[in-house]
């Protein structure tokens, strides 16, 4: 072979590993894509090069949105291409963890059954911690028996137990507490979850964590402020639900969504003259939509009692990456603005790249 067919050859390779990698996807194409369950592209671009942990824009790595979407065949194939189980994203979660905050029991059990640790580094949010924040009494089971650490910390030193307490979840609270929970770990403002139960006036639950005697103490101190109740919500109906879910996959495929932006815009109105009928013993309650054309994912309907604030009005402002996340997953429900929140999640992680430099 002469030297220009040599030549001709390293052009012609280079051309296509470039044309290869150029149709790699960023963070957030990646990241719509997982979420609905696209296992053709998840394969063609690890056939491509994709880095089987690569990170979507916020939820994390393939494996840790197919887990959170509770999706086993798109967890096989991140694993059966060398996707790292125990992966710890940029804000510090891993694969099981949102399983565990999502429900999808079978997803951790898969992850268990493949040897997925269920105690991360200390200071870090084990799938322990979501479960009990999340309510999932099963899992929390599940979690216990194959040897969850009972007082893992997170990296507000919180404790699973604490997680619980806050959220009022009584049954999750017993269960920590008679399989052996400590009641007197601390949090880094120096909280209990006695201290917790009060602050979010979970008095019942005040009863579980610590004896009679040291509530009454603490329920005789100068009160703290509690945070206001949660505002309760009524769903969109099925009919809306399904359409924005076709919306949705027309829109991330580029096929024509005229038709089906009609029919979901039809579908709310129907939804919102029927809601107007109905009370939510809440609060006043305002249907909440949000519909922007060329944007997949951007439309939401949900009928939110009480005044739609933006979550990032109601973020603190010294919230960390793990605060933002949720405070914007919270707004994507509810049909609210997420730009701004994303932008903090952004700087909060450069933050910590920073700091770990």
């Amino acid at each position: 072979m002469n030297a220009a067919a040599r030549a001709l050859i390293t052009v012609s390779a280079a051309f296509f590993m470039a044309s290869a990698q150029a149709e790699l996807p960023d963070p957030s194409r990646f990241g719509r894509a997982m979420e609905m369950g696209d296992i053709r592209s998840a394969s063609r671009w690890l056939d491509e090069g994709l880095p089987p942990d690569f990170e979507a824009d916020v939820t994390g790595s393939g494996l840790m949105i197919a887990a959170a979407e509770g999706n086993i065949r798109l967890m096989e194939l991140f694993v059966e291409r060398g996707a790292n189980i125990d992966y710890v994203s940029r804000i510090g979660e891993q694969a099981i963890a949102l399983a565990a905050w999502k429900g999808h029991q079978r997803a951790v059990e898969w992850l268990i059954e493949r040897g997925a640790s269920l105690n991360p580094p200390d200071k870090t949010w084990s799938a322990l911690h979501y479960a009990a924040f999340a309510g999932k009494t099963r899992i929390v089971d599940l979690l216990l028996r194959n040897g969850a650490k009972l007082d893992a910390r997170a990296p507000n030193l919180a404790t699973p137990l604490m997680m619980a307490v806050r959220e009022g979840n009584e049954g999750i609270v017993k269960a920590l507490v008679d399989a052996g929970a400590s009641t007197t770990a601390v949090s880094d403002r120096g909280e209990n979850a006695l201290a917790w139960a009060l602050r979010y006036n979970r008095l019942k639950i005040a009863t579980l964590v610590a004896p009679p005697e040291n509530v009454a103490e603490a329920v005789s101190a100068p009160p703290v402020a509690a945070p206001p109740p949660p505002q309760a919500s009524i769903p969109a109906p099925p009919e809306v639900s399904e359409l924005l879910n076709k919306l949705r996959q027309a829109e991330a495929q580029g096929k024509p969504t005229e038709a089906l932006r009609r029919q979901f815009m039809a579908a709310v109105e129907r939804h919102r003259k029927t809601s107007a009928k109905q009370t939510v013993k809440a609060a006043p309650s305002a249907l909440v939509i949000s519909a922007k054309r060329g944007k997949a994912g951007a439309e939401r309907a949900e009928l939110v009692a009480g005044a739609a604030t933006p979550a990032v009005q109601t973020l603190a402002e010294d919230a960390g990456a793990v605060d933002i996340l949720r405070a914007i997953q919270a707004a994507q429900a509810k049909g609210q603005p997420t730009e701004e929140l994303r932008r903090r999640f952004r700087a909060e992680v450069d933050k910590l790249r920073q700091s770990a430099q």
